[in-house]
């Protein structure tokens, strides 16, 4: 092998990974309820815009601080995000109360079906359904 060659393989393994990666960005809904949802399948990262405005993210492995809640307690959370052919879940694995010190698992998981096109998200313990198509064209993160 000859310098340019060695060049263009280091290159196409550099790149190898990346080239796994994905773009998907989808519009769900309900009666009452819309979200857009963006996915990129390599870097496991998911994002959610509700009709309100308020946004959601959530990143394998990545934690978070939240600010004092009502009870004037700061929390941990650990995020999970899964990618299998046609699913994306995605959710939380973790949460710990910075006031007591204490953490417990809490296993709370969202299910993307791109084949079947439906989202079921967990709304404080129910289950909302909706449907999903493809966002229009030109969405990216």
């Amino acid at each position: 092998m000859n310098a340019r060659s060695y060049t263009f393989a280091a290159l196409a393994l550099m790149l190898a990974p990346n080239a796994l990666a994905s773009e998907i960005h989808l519009d769900c809904g309900r009666t009452n309820r819309t979200v857009a949802i963006d996915v990129d399948t390599g870097r496991r990262f998911v994002q959610l815009i509700w009709e309100d405005g308020v946004a959601e993210e959530y990143r394998d492995g990545d934690s978070y601080v939240s600010g004092a809640s009502g009870s004037s307690e700061t929390q941990k959370v650990t995020y999970a995000v899964s990618v299998d052919k046609d699913a994306v879940s995605f959710g939380q694995d973790r949460v710990c109360v910075a006031a007591t010190g204490k953490c417990h698992d809490q296993h709370v998981r969202n299910l993307l079906d791109i084949a079947a096109g439906t989202l079921k998200y967990d709304d404080g313990g129910v289950i909302a359904v909706m449907k999903c198509a493809p966002a229009p064209p030109g969405r990216r993160f």
